[in-house]
């Protein structure tokens, strides 16, 4: 994995790919010094190849506000400023060139979309236009035009985009292709939209510069779609003319977005093996292309071991380098203890959605962020830094206030470090958050930074200790619920479940409030202990907040598998020994419906900060006091460690 990698003219100083993603950083739909400094942060890092994120090549495609105008002439400079901060450090540059089809959106432009046939939309129910003969063949001068404009920028190359979200891969499948015409039917007609736009794009960057193609090699879509042998086949079909220098072999479609970089609930390296058999299959036509498997392994000893037994030429890291930008740097000095893992959380890396929020990382919050977190300053004064609360937020505070050079303690009043965090890693399919836990504790112990467990702080231990600078992480506290009968003994929270205290044997209601991860880490706990579970929510479905992680369709096939029961739109009226009365939400008061043999209730409400101390502590003016994380305001985990890296940068 750390081997130099040829491709055509060109050689990448790793077999680690960057791809291309949605950063939302763009500025009048170019890209600008934040791409720079986001880019060359990884090439420092050692990538080997780093694809920028994708360039649309036609006017009809918009597929989110800041998406990225490849047709326009101004992008050259824009591909200069970037190639100018990346290609000094030896990483191979390339734009990603696509038209999202059907799956773009005319709500953002006000635009037609345009598609190979007239499928809707699932995403936003939009119909496209089918493509006449002359919108294929603008399409195709449009890549031809996008890659002239890159090879102008000075970029080592391109990587054609044919992967989940691209107009490509809707010509290719007969899930989205039903065209009458030299365009549609046999796969060999359905390649040709492909297969044009491949040559026309080796004829607009020339015969040195590098031409890659991500490729969805399995739609999950068996009734109609590319399954994994119409993949390997296609794959081998589009290398064998000899105008592709590599391939990434990636999965999913517009049914399946959650399967291109699959969250925790999937198992690490879930693609590896359709990725081994679409290289055994490209390389029975070109030794010349190399292959590498999709965004779904992580961990850098099993992707070296991968590469090194010859199965791929590379692997796509593009999250594990979001996480750690020197993950190659650091495996070549020897420091793979010291790589901040990737858990595969999918909560700041994949913003491609309405809210237009900028990539980052729930575990390294300088990732989108470099511009704002330089190279930390060691200080010339020394503070006694105590921080109060061994969750995220706080642990850290106590890593960048240490590494600064301040002298760190951290008092937990629990019997183990990490908070909430610990526990939602106790939840089925979740152990990797405790990931976020982990590296930090790893990094304060190298750094002689010590732990105090089961400790509460009171304002008169902090008067004894006389600290200069307090950092109060104290997380939060239930809130208390409106709905009669929630103060009785059988009703307990979302963390007393994954602490294994919930009282009986028999059926579990859980009262979801936040349409989050907490119901369904606390359904997915009972449900495998063999206990009936029904999740009742007022939302219009069950954990409505898990599209934008990729995990609600998982989730969903999860739960039915285990008989977890939804009761969407549904009022809780009361909750009563043994049962629970219920009534639908925008329905008469008479339809109620009782939920019988209830052993326990479940609340999974939004909580409130735990600030009893810092109330305490405001009225002493001689001490510096900060709040980070849930004792600010109940959050998730990625704003308790930004505003930790913050406060330990000031402190």
């Amino acid at each position: 994995m750390l081997d130099n990698l040829k491709l055509r003219s060109k050689i990448a100083p790793s077999r680690v790919l960057f791809g291309a993603h949605c950063t939302n950083f763009a500025t009048d739909n170019l890209p600008n010094a934040r791409h720079a400094a986001y880019y060359a942060r990884r090439a420092i890092g050692g990538a080997g190849l780093i694809v920028m994120e994708e360039a649309s090549v036609h006017h009809s495609d918009w597929p989110y506000e800041k998406a990225i105008r490849g047709y326009d002439e101004q992008i050259v400079a824009r591909y200069r400023l970037v190639a100018t901060a990346v290609q000094p450090h030896g990483t191979l540059l390339l734009a990603q060139l696509g038209h999202n089809g059907m799956q773009a959106s005319g709500h953002v432009h006000k635009h037609v979309t345009f598609a190979a046939s007239a499928i809707a939309n699932p995403a936003t129910m939009e119909m496209p236009k089918v493509m006449e003969a002359t919108d294929i063949r603008d399409v195709i001068a449009g890549f031809g035009r996008a890659a002239e404009f890159a090879m102008q920028g000075g970029l080592d190359g391109v990587e054609i985009n044919a992967g989940q979200n691209s107009l490509i891969r809707q010509f290719i499948s007969g899930l989205t292709n039903f065209r009458p015409d030299e365009y549609g039917g046999t796969l060999e007609n359905r390649l040709r939209f492909a297969r044009d736009v491949i040559a026309t794009v080796r004829v607009a960057v020339g015969p040195n510069a590098i031409v890659g193609l991500r490729l969805s090699c399995d739609e999950y879509a068996p009734w109609a779609g590319l399954q994994p042998n119409d993949g390997i086949e296609v794959a081998r079909l589009l290398c064998e003319s000899g105008e592709i220098d590599y391939l990434v072999v990636v999965t999913g479609s517009i049914y399946t977005p959650f399967a291109t970089s699959p969250a925790m609930h999937t198992p690490a390296g879930n693609t590896l093996e359709l990725a081994y058999a679409v290289r055994a299959a490209v390389q029975t036509v070109t030794d010349k292309v190399v292959v590498f498997g999709g965004d779904t392994v992580v961990n850098p000893a099993f992707a070296n071991s991968i590469v090194a037994k010859g199965k791929l030429d590379g692997l796509d890291m593009t999250r594990a380098l979001i996480a750690d930008p020197d993950l190659v740097a650091k495996l070549r000095a020897n420091q793979a203890e010291e790589i901040r893992p990737c858990i595969r959380c999918n909560q700041d890396c994949v913003v491609r959605s309405p809210l237009n929020q900028v990539v980052s990382c729930i575990h390294n919050p300088q990732a989108g962020h470099e511009g704002e977190f330089p190279d930390l300053l060691i200080v010339n004064q020394p503070r006694r830094v105590l921080v109060v609360g061994a969750g995220p937020g706080g642990l850290e505070v106590a890593r960048v206030a240490a590494m600064r050079g301040h002298a760190v303690v951290v008092y937990e009043k629990a019997k183990v470090a990490g908070g909430a965090v610990t526990l939602a890693a106790n939840a089925p399919n979740r152990p990797e958050m405790a990931g976020v836990i982990s590296w930090r504790l790893n990094v304060l112990q190298r750094l002689n930074v010590p732990i105090e467990l089961e400790v509460e702080v009171t304002p008169a231990l902090i008067a004894k200790l006389k600290p200069d600078v307090v950092v109060l992480a104290t997380g939060s506290r239930p809130r208390p619920s409106e709905i009669p009968g929630a103060n009785m003994a059988h009703v307990v929270s979302v963390n007393d479940v994954l602490m294994g205290h919930t009282p009986g044997t028999n059926r579990v209601v859980i009262i979801d409030s936040e349409g989050y991860q907490t119901a369904i880490n606390a359904a997915e706990y009972l449900a495998m202990q063999g206990r009936p579970v029904e999740i009742v929510t007022e939302d219009n479905f069950v954990a409505m907040q898990l599209g934008g992680l990729q995990e609600l369709t998982p989730w969903y096939s999860r739960a039915a598998a285990q008989g977890v029961v939804f009761s969407p739109m549904t009022t809780v009226i009361a909750i009563e020994p043994n049962r629970v009365r219920v009534r639908p939400r925008f329905a008469p008061s008479d339809q109620e419906r009782i939920i019988e043999d209830v052993d326990a209730v479940v609340l999974a409400n939004y909580a409130l900060p735990n600030d009893e101390l810092y109330q305490a502590l405001q009225s002493q003016p001689d001490i510096k006091l900060y709040r980070v994380g849930d004792a600010v305001a109940p959050r998730r985990v990625t704003h308790a460690i930004l505003e930790g890296q913050r406060i330990g940068r000031i402190i």
